[in-house]
């Protein structure tokens, strides 16, 4: 039986990347947790990519300007490394660590919203 490639969500953050994962075809997202935002990063994330089989990636794209610029250069960076075969697309993350919030609460606040 073939296997099912996935979806991988990235929220990049200052200090944390927060990362979910869904089946295609499947409308359950499976947070998968964070990985530091340091020089390791692209090896963690290429480690999730293989591990998920993940064929699409989605970056959230905030709209204040200067940290919209940073991710812009991450996707860049990214982007070159990746497989010709894996596809990259934005979303608009606005409001969405508000929508994270209500439904976590306070729980580890920062590493919780960005996964």
């Amino acid at each position: 039986m073939k296997q099912k490639s996935s979806i991988l969500s990235i929220d990049r953050g200052k200090k944390y990347v927060g990362c979910a994962c869904v089946l295609e075809g499947s409308s359950v997202v499976f947070p998968i947790g964070y990985i530091i935002n340091d020089a390791s990063l692209f090896a963690g994330l290429h480690e999730l990519i293989k591990r998920y089989r993940v064929k699409t990636i989605v970056v959230g794209m905030p709209s204040d300007p200067r940290a919209k610029e940073q991710i812009e250069k991450f996707i860049h960076a990214f982007v070159g490394s990746l497989s010709d075969d894996i596809t990259v697309e934005l979303f608009d993350e606005n409001y969405t660590s508000v929508q994270a919030g209500e439904k976590i609460g306070n729980f580890k606040k920062n590493i919780a919203e960005d996964t």
